[in-house]
Formats: C-alpha cells, structure tokens, sequence
C-alpha cells in the first residue's frame, strides 16, 4: 500500500494526516496553526509532525500534499498576505522540502478539498463538481470534465470574496467591503451582528460575542437571533446563487464547522437561492472536515487531474 503525506494548513488549525491511495486516513494530527515566532515555524512545524507519523507508523512516503488557507503562489511556493493567518509572506514549500526530502505539492485548501470530494466524497460521479467551505473564512474550489480549476497563480474559485451586500458595507478580512467572508464566515459573523443589531434592535441585551454564541441563541429561541440568522441565510444564499451563475455545477459540498455544527441553516439558505439556474444537487460532506487532507493525497498520487 502506498501512503502520501498530507498537511492542511488553516487560519485556525493545522492538520497532518497519513493517507493511502484510497482515501483512508491512516494517522492524523492536529494542532494551532502558530501565529507567533517566524512565519516558517507553521511549515517547519507541520513537517516535523508528519515525519513522526512516518516514523511511528513505519512507512514509506510517495509524496507530500499541502492544502492551505490562501492565496497561495504556487511558483514561489508561499502563501500571500493570508487574510485569516497574521503573516505577510508564508514560506511553505521550502520547509517542508528541507524537513521531508520531499518537493511537496502545494495547492488552495479548498482547491484540495474538491479533489477530496470527487475522489472520495459526495462529489463522485458528477462531471462539474463545487465544494464551498463557510469557516474561519469561506472558500471554494471547482472540478469540471476531470481536471481541477487551478488559475493562472493557483487561486480561482476564490468565492469568500464575491459581492454579496450592499447595505451594511461591511469590510472584509481582504479589506475590501461587501464580500461574503466578510459577512458570513465564522470570524465575521460576530461583526454582522453587531452591525445588524445597530439598525434593526438597538437595545438588544443578549450576551452573544462568538458565531457558536450567536447560532446557540437562535437555536434556543431567542427571537432578536433568529431573525438576524434569516438575513445571514440571506447573504449565504447570494454567495450560492453566484456560485451557481459561475460555474453551472451538477453538485455543490457544502462543509466548514458553521454548517457541520448547525445544519439548519441550510434550508434557508437553499430556499432563498436565486432560480435563474436550475438548482443542483446541494449536500453536506461527509468527509467530517477531512476533504482538504485527503484532496491533497489524492493530488500526490494522481498528479494529472492538475494538468489544465
């Protein structure tokens, strides 16, 4: 059996995993993503822990993947101004190189986890095939007639950064205004709250401060929380219709801790979709937040799915 190294790099955690050539995760690991010291300590880190995975589980590498929260430069081998990781520049490739011996291949997470999907989750099957995650930030990533969407610098598909509102203009983690990250995500829904509390219920008194805070108390049924969560699947389904538009899928993934923790948004969501489109088949994962590791496997052994 032949088993790849994978290494999800994310605003949050990271996660190191052993993979074989069917998508079974052999070993995996987790940990903060360091946002301290030097930006190279995520990879050095994150190399030093699968090496150990190696040496415990007493197997031979065909290769190493890396999925990470972007941009990411796959020509430089960096990750670019980051929104949801406090680094400039990210020296990725060239740690892991030293630390494993292995050139790793570098991809998007949510690149990866399209990948992950098709090959080993609810996208098998289908021709056209998109894979939106709503988490720390919102990403997306596309698979069409058996090739990944890559993009000139390893970046399209970035959906977190579709137009999605114009009323409460709120700025993004990119700093731009309007974005669906900046409204949806699990770090900015706190924001829009705040905003949205300042024009529709000014004297509101609930002790929310985190989106698990926010979605809790509409689950318990306060009333205020409710209706902001209305305006979120809102915004939620602005970014989906876009989606749609874009790209035409035969299937949508959705995954990211927002929706696997509080999988009632999705009705609404779905209900407010625009119908300019016929609807496609739109599904939870069930790859349990696994699709960025087993995608970036599955890039290592299949490498010509990345040949546009």
């Amino acid at each position: 059996m032949q088993f790849a190294g994978a290494i999800d790099i994310g605003g949050t955690n990271t996660r190191v995993a052993l993979i074989n050539t069917r998508g079974r995760i052999i070993r995996r690991e987790q940990f903060l993503t360091p946002v301290t010291g030097v930006p190279e300590d995520i990879a050095t880190k994150s190399a030093a822990v699968l090496m150990n995975l190696v040496r415990e589980e007493d197997c031979i590498l065909s290769g190493v993947g890396v999925a990470a929260a972007g941009p990411v430069n796959i020509a430089t081998g960096t990750l670019e101004n980051p929104p949801n990781i406090p680094f400039d520049i990210v020296p990725v490739t060239s740690p892991i190189r030293i630390n494993t011996g292995f050139e790793p291949l570098l991809l998007n997470d949510c690149r990866a986890a399209v990948i992950g999907e098709v090959m080993a989750g609810g996208g098998k099957g289908f021709n056209t095939v998109v894979y939106v995650t709503i988490s720390t930030g919102i990403g997306g990533g596309v698979f069409t007639s058996g090739k990944l969407l890559v993009g000139r610098g390893g970046n399209a598909a970035e959906i977190g950064h579709f137009f999605v509102d114009s009323t409460y203009n709120i700025c993004c983690t990119c700093k731009n205004k309007g974005h669906w990250e900046g409204y949806a995500s699990g770090r900015s829904i706190p924001n829009f709250f705040g905003e949205w509390i300042k024009i529709h219920q000014p004297d509101y008194c609930g002790q929310v401060y985190t989106a698990p805070d926010i979605l809790s108390a509409a689950e318990s049924g306060d009333i205020t929380v409710k209706r902001f969560c209305k305006d979120l699947a809102l915004i939620n389904s602005r970014g989906l219709s876009s989606v749609i538009v874009a790209y035409d899928p035969d299937c949508i993934i959705l995954d990211g801790a927002v929706l696997r923790s509080h999988t009632w948004l999705l009705d609404e969501m779905i209900e407010k979709i625009d119908r300019y489109l016929m609807l496609p088949l739109i599904r939870l994962t069930s790859l349990e937040g696994n699709a960025p590791l087993i995608g970036a496997a599955m890039a290592v052994f299949y490498p010509e799915i990345l040949m546009n």
